[in-house]
């Protein structure tokens, strides 16, 4: 089914996908996510893992014997047993995600061969995913600062607490904060989802590729002091890395380099994210472009559960 149903598409750019599915009328998260189908290896295995289990599940507690006679009812038994198993709430999104794409899956499998059947899973997700966000787990355990804030507070130069707020805020790379210029500021506009307006820079990531992070409007501003004064946002990046180290030890936490904001950043941005509509695949995806990334998967190693 998984093979024949059409519905793993590598190498196909789920960007444009997506502007044919806007086109063809969808406008919410959850339409997109009826039109999508699978574009990366990973998710698959991923995904193909979730149906496995979801599979034997089925049969051996509900008696499922014909997987294309799969229901609502099925899906949220299932879900019902993993809040009962106490897994992580991060997992079971992902698990969600999952079976919202077991059914495109079924759905395409039956347009495919004219069985004629409609699978709607999702709504049975949205009815029991409440729940779970209420009872399962969401602690992250990472290398994520246990408070940024105030390990940023803690920085007594003044450029450094600036460097790292871009990081934490923004979730740049050293190297990408070191190269910013005054033709990098892109203004202040409105960020899409969370509907705050933020300062906009363009950075330049690994490969040389581009792409633009927002800034809270303060730390904006002091991005632009600094390049009015020097020209250029080029540091010294041992003696940064020295300043996160003492700010860490004087606000009590365990140093976790510089790359620790990034981890702070992707951790927020994922739950900012979740207030969206967005599906869990499409705020791992949106988080990691965010970061400078290419596969959604990534993101999930930030999250580290």
């Amino acid at each position: 089914m998984f093979k024949d149903s059409g519905i793993f598409n590598p190498g196909v750019s789920k960007h444009i996908e997506k502007g044919t599915a806007r086109e063809k009328g969808a406008k919410t998260w959850s339409d997109l996510g009826r039109e999508l189908n699978i574009y990366s290896y990973n998710t698959a295995e991923t995904y193909k893992q979730v149906w496995h289990d979801f599979g034997q599940w089925a049969k051996a507690e509900a008696g499922l014997k014909d997987i294309e006679k799969t229901t609502g009812e099925h899906v949220k038994a299932y879900l019902e047993s993993r809040i009962v198993d106490g897994i992580k709430y991060t997992t079971y999104e992902k698990e969600c995600a999952a079976l919202a794409k077991f059914e495109n899956a079924l759905n395409a499998w039956s347009d495919k061969h004219s069985k004629d059947n409609e699978y709607n899973f999702r709504d049975s997700i949205r009815e029991i995913k409440a729940e779970a966000r209420e009872v399962l787990d969401r602690s992250v355990e990472s290398r994520a600062y246990e408070s940024p804030n105030s390990l940023i507070s803690s920085i007594s130069n003044d450029s450094y607490r600036t460097i790292a707020s871009v990081q934490y805020e923004g979730g740049a790379r050293i190297n990408e904060v070191w190269k910013i210029e005054t033709n990098n500021l892109k203004g202040m506009k409105l960020d899409p989802y969370s509907k705050e307006f933020k300062g906009y820079i363009e950075v330049s990531g690994k490969g040389g590729k581009e792409r633009e992070i927002a800034l809270s409007i303060d730390t904006y501003k002091q991005i632009e002091n600094i390049l009015q004064e020097k020209g250029n946002m080029e540091f010294d990046k041992d003696e940064y890395r020295n300043s996160l180290k003492e700010a860490a030890e004087l606000s009590g936490q365990d140093y976790t380099g510089s790359h620790g904001l990034r981890w702070n950043f992707a951790v927020e941005r994922m739950e900012e994210l979740q207030g969206t509509g967005m599906t869990y695949e499409e705020r791992l995806q949106e988080v990691s472009w965010e970061m400078g990334h290419e596969r959604a998967d990534i993101t999930e190693h930030y999250l580290a559960r």
